[in-house]
């Protein structure tokens, strides 16, 4: 825990009680007021907040900036579905294609520490495998790095959420800072079902304290992860990695939309970026530019950078903004039991298995997916139960039953296709910008998963004794858009997450992934970050006197 606290001191930087940020902390903040810094960062989710509080440690002039508030969350949180709608992203977009992916909960944040404000605290890491699917599978992508360039920053980034769970089997096996935490009646279901069909599953790993942490407490098992953790257990950037940014002169400037980023025409190097702040536009001037704005608002954002330069759109000379955007097939297959399960009791992920995750050379498909413990709370149970076709009579009786089900999710890993992707729409949005389109449409290998993770679910519930199963198919976890690679002609960035056309723009989001595995991507955005950072910070002069 010291070696955590040497390099963030976040986790005691928050006030004794672990309800905020220290008092002060915030207030006192320094404010660069639109003053040229080292770097101005667009967006303060897993990768900027990430990069924001290296760059403070390392001594730089820098501020975030992010088009949502600066979150409270013993004020600003409640436990309850409808009334934390805030928390996404709901500004306008267009979906398309022949599988149109729903834009909004599960998939988008809005605010200082992006969409893990609301992610459920799952946190595996990517398998070696997953960095070469190219070379060894024959699909997706090969990426620039190794997964042996990402382990010291997964190790770094584990503990200082931290992150809790059984030692771990499965792509290069390790274990994690903080043990596992106790299972709950859905977890216990998985187990029960796995050991029966022979399959290994495990407890975490979740990014949620199984004790304290600094001054932050130990999770309380309410059940409300999706909705912003009240008691700050559940590890966020917010918490995480902004208070340390903050302690060290960082500044964060919520309510900020970034509408384009300035390029001079002479020497092509970027200058700064032009915002929309309490409808007043502002310029914030910056010797580098990071974008950080995720896989939809990242590639609109570039699009929208138009120049004499760069007439399509920034960094977008070879058509490949906006390409090869990912999502992962997340069906959920849900199980009825003569028992209580009472599902929500606990953190959503609890037990998890990755034995599907690698490609099975005796399967029809390449690649594959993991499964976990999912808890919808009742908002979005109803839904599961009305994907079936379950209305009036049928549907309250399916609710009154809720405590009586559990439910299973798959995660499984759908391949990079350059037509997948963000263009602008001819609409504006309230500043006047057009908003982004994102098309989507699954090739046969994504089908073939989809339908193989779906058998397995079933499988597992019924053999844990379910009566019934139902499954919904649905979407989660959106990367690419801007991925990394070796030339300019397959990608947007370097393995150093730098442009390829604008030297002194940086990309640290999940956009600059070339394939997602069947892992939550949020660790695996952070230890990214983290990586470029240190990269950033070996080969530029940062002035030290902030």
């Amino acid at each position: 825990m010291s070696q955590v606290r040497e390099r963030n001191q976040s986790a005691w930087l928050m006030a004794s009680d672990g309800s905020r940020i220290q008092p002060g902390l915030r207030e006192g903040m320094r404010r660069f007021d639109d003053d040229e810094v080292d770097l101005v960062i667009v967006g303060c989710g897993a990768g900027g907040s990430t990069l924001l509080q290296r760059m403070a440690r390392a001594g730089a002039k820098v501020v975030a900036l992010d088009a949502g508030p600066f979150w409270e969350p013993e004020t600003d949180w409640v436990s309850d579905e409808a009334g934390s709608h805030g928390l996404y992203w709901t500004e306008p977009r267009e979906i398309g294609g022949d599988d149109p992916v729903p834009l909004g909960s599960n998939n988008s944040g809005r605010g200082v520490g992006g969409s893990m404000i609301h992610y459920a605290g799952y946190t595996p890491r990517f398998h070696p495998s997953d960095f070469s699917t190219r070379a060894d599978d024959g699909v997706g992508a090969d990426w620039p790095i190794e997964y042996a360039d990402l382990k010291h920053y997964y190790e770094q980034i584990e503990g200082e959420l931290p992150v809790s769970g059984e030692n771990w089997p499965w792509g290069d096996p390790h274990s994690y800072p903080y043990g596992p935490h106790p299972v709950s009646g859905n977890g216990e279901v998985f187990q029960r079902g796995a050991l029966a069909c022979g399959i290994t599953a495990k407890v975490g790993p979740v990014a949620i304290t199984s004790g304290r942490f600094g001054n932050r407490p130990h999770c309380i098992y309410r059940g409300f992860c999706l909705q912003g953790c009240k008691v700050n257990a559940k590890a966020s950037p917010l918490i995480t990695h902004i208070p340390d940014a903050l302690a060290h002169g960082a500044e964060v400037r919520p309510d900020s939309m970034v509408t384009r980023i300035e390029v001079d025409q002479r020497t092509g190097l970027a200058t700064g970026v032009h915002y929309v702040r309490g409808g007043v536009a502002r310029f914030q001037r910056a010797a580098m530019v990071a974008v950080a704005g995720y896989s939809i608002e990242t590639p609109r954002l570039l699009l929208n950078s138009t120049s004499a330069r760069f007439p399509n759109g920034l960094c977008n000379d070879f058509d490949q903004v906006g390409r090869y955007l990912m999502v992962q097939g997340a069906p959920q297959t849900a199980g009825r039991f003569d028992g209580e399960v009472r599902m929500w009791k606990g953190p959503p992920p609890e037990v998890s298995s990755e034995d599907f995750y690698e490609t099975d050379p005796t399967k029809p498909y390449k690649r594959g997916f993991s499964i976990q413990t999912v808890s919808p709370l009742p908002i979005a149970w109803a839904e599961h139960v009305m994907a079936q076709g379950h209305w009036g009579a049928d549907l309250r009786n399916y609710m009154s039953d809720y405590v009586h089900w559990a439910c299973l999710g798959a995660l499984c890993e759908f391949l990079p296709q350059p037509e997948n992707r963000v263009t602008l729409a001819a609409e504006k949005d309230r500043h006047g910008t057009p908003i982004a389109r994102f098309d989507y449409t699954q090739c046969d290998n994504d089908k073939a998963l989809m339908g193989a993770a779906t058998g397995v679910m079933e499988d597992i519930l019924k053999s844990a004794g379910a009566d019934e199963v139902i499954t919904i198919n649905r979407y989660a976890h959106l990367v690419g858009g801007a991925r990394m690679a070796l030339t300019e002609t397959e990608g947007v960035v370097d393995a150093d997450c730098r442009s390829f056309a604008v030297p002194n723009l940086l990309i640290t989001d999940g956009s600059v992934l070339p394939t997602q595995g069947s892992a939550n991507p949020a660790l695996t955005i952070m230890a990214v970050a983290a990586r470029a950072a240190d990269r950033l910070t070996a080969h530029s002069h940062i002035d030290k006197d902030t």
